[in-house]
């Protein structure tokens, strides 16, 4: 057999070709990359969703696999030899694309000051990477395009090679919609994702300043991927219990920065320690940041002698978490002011015994760009497969932004406002429930 065969719960089978790619598999041996075995892919979803355990290796994989799907169906358009000269590049990018996450995935950036696409970057260019130097063994100037299709200001390179990795509808989103709705259990994340792969084309006379467009055949499998991102969205990645475990996880955090600040002695595992005392963490450091490292640095809390660190660390644990509140509803719905309001809240906390009132009187902004499943560029004349999902209508000359094919889409592309939400531990739920209802603005 010249495949290697990956067994996928989504796919049932992912397969390389050892002849043509064998260097991939070496790529995806790399401890960098076997290090996202141990990154949770939905940060901490599993508190919402048990089955949610599923991590940033395997759907590394699956990006991998899609992309050699919509590489295959490209190669057989006039633009071969341009796809076969970027073929390496954009598999090596759907490898290396999230090997610079963190613990708990996106959760930790806020709290460490981080970026992980930053860090993926770095990783890639680090000389003394196992990644770098599978890359240079294969073509020197691999890892500089490969960093250049992960960072999201680079335009160095033809827009529809970074589009394929990142752009409104790419390999990416396809399978983590995919997998993470199988994972959860949500049910949300079905579409015809196979006619989207196999039917995207390119527009243009070439393939260095072409774009992506996809058949107006695809349009209908385009309006079931946009739904599912608004599903999931609503239902899972934005699910209230989930964001009340983010916030108290990312509240026990500032708390430990407080105290070390205080000069409080807060027992940080040494690598821990190195990266909050580096000005600019290595690659290295970095690298042995991972989540059982971060999970045992949580358990020590749970002796702590701070009483709020302590608690904090015990509630993450044993999924003992902080109720949301709705605030009063404003008569400025522009330009909502809670000031007061989060100043009474705070007072009925500590009034329920919770003197430190910071740590236990939550504010969460839900900002309107991350409710929203898809936004355009509204203007036709900008849009690209950069900014838009476009659309060549049967018998036209010029692609069309997918909701003047759809017009319906339109309920879902409108830009949807912020939302401010209040989380404070559950014992105080109805006294903040009934200071809600009682507010006069």
């Amino acid at each position: 057999m010249s495949d290697k065969i990956f067994r996928d719960p989504l796919y049932n089978y992912i397969s390389i070709d050892k002849k043509r790619d064998e260097w991939l598999i070496r790529l995806l041996d790399c401890p960098e990359v076997q290090r996202l075995r141990r990154i949770h892919q939905l940060g901490v979803s599993n508190m919402t969703y048990p089955g949610a355990d599923h991590n940033r290796l395997v759907h590394t994989l699956g990006v991998v696999h899609l992309m050699l799907q919509v590489l295959r169906n490209l190669e057989n358009s006039t633009a071969s030899e341009k796809i076969k000269a970027a073929r390496q590049p954009l598999l090596a990018a759907a490898v290396l694309h999230d090997v610079g996450h963190g613990p708990f995935s996106h959760l930790f950036e806020p709290i460490l000051k981080i970026d992980h696409e930053v860090w993926s970057k770095s990783i890639v260019m680090d000389e003394t990477s196992c990644v770098n130097k599978i890359l240079r063994a294969e073509q020197r100037y691999l890892p500089q395009h490969v960093a250049d299709l992960i960072d999201k200001d680079n335009n160095d390179h033809p827009a529809w090679q970074k589009a394929l990795l990142s752009s409104q509808l790419d390999v990416d989103r396809v399978d983590y919609l995919r997998r993470d709705s199988l994972f959860t259990g949500a049910g949300y994340g079905h579409f015809d994702w196979f006619r989207i792969l196999t039917t995207v084309q390119f527009f243009g006379d070439d393939a260095d300043g072409c774009d992506l467009v996809w058949p107006e055949k695809a349009a209908m499998a385009i309006e079931e991927y946009i739904f599912a991102r608004y599903y999931m969205y609503q239902n899972v990645y934005l699910h209230k219990t989930t964001r009340g475990f983010e916030k108290l996880l990312e509240a026990m955090w500032n708390r430990a920065r407080k105290l070390r600040s205080l000069n409080v002695d807060v027992a940080l595992a040494p690598v821990l320690n190195d990266i909050w005392g580096a000005d600019k963490p290595t690659v290295d450091q970095y690298l042995k940041l991972e989540e059982f490292t971060v999970l045992a640095q949580i358990q020590s809390w749970t002796s702590h002698s701070d009483k709020p660190l302590a608690d904090l660390a015990k509630r993450f644990l044993n999924r003992h978490g902080f109720a949301m509140i709705d605030p009063p509803k404003s008569q400025d719905e522009l330009m909502p002011d809670f000031t007061q309001w989060e100043q009474a809240l705070a007072d009925v906390v500590r009034k329920e015994g919770y003197e430190e009132a910071e740590v236990y009187c939550l504010p969460d902004t839900l900002r309107g760009k991350y409710r929203q499943p898809y936004f355009p560029e509204k203007e036709s004349d900008e849009q690209s497969v950069r900014n838009a999902i476009r659309v060549l209508p049967q018998g036209s000359k010029k692609p069309v932004e997918v909701t003047e094919v759809l017009p319906r889409l339109k309920a879902v592309t409108t830009k949807m406002p912020d939302q401010r939400k209040y989380y404070v531990p559950k014992e105080v739920r109805q006294q903040a429930q009934r200071l809600a209802s009682d507010w006069k603005n």
